[in-house]
């Protein structure tokens, strides 16, 4: 049996004139989650004045969320979303897969599904 926390987690690393950010969600988040991410990924975007951002996100632990916290999340793409030039995502569940189809309607950046890590930090690493 599995036992997930719930939040999001952010990590931010540059290689020479890339900027990454690696964002993790686990569990169930809340609206809180999304909105106290905010900010941190504004200070990684802005602060680093990289030409190429990209974003890999991993939702392997993503269980859902609610109306609230999904709002919180579309907001967060719909503010940052244009900041980066491939986004990255990874899972294992089909509904996953469906659910980033229809954000990717919304979102100018590259996005790309993926079911290993390994794969998508190669694709989103490449330009």
């Amino acid at each position: 049996m599995s036992v997930y926390q719930n939040g999001v987690t952010l990590n931010a690393k540059r290689y020479n004139d890339k900027l990454l950010l690696s964002m993790k969600t686990s569990g169930h988040p809340s609206d809180r989650d999304f909105e106290s991410i905010t900010p941190q990924l504004e200070a990684a975007i802005y602060s680093i004045h990289s030409p190429y951002a990209a974003l890999l996100v991993d939702i392997s632990e993503f269980k859902g969320w609610s109306i609230k916290s999904a709002w919180s999340e579309f907001l967060l793409s719909q503010k940052l979303g244009s900041e980066f030039d491939r986004i990255a995502i990874y899972g294992k569940s089909p509904w996953q897969n469906l659910l980033i189809r229809v954000i990717s309607w919304f979102i100018s950046a590259d996005i790309k599904v993926f079911k290993r890590k390994k794969d998508a930090t190669d694709w989103v690493m490449s330009s």
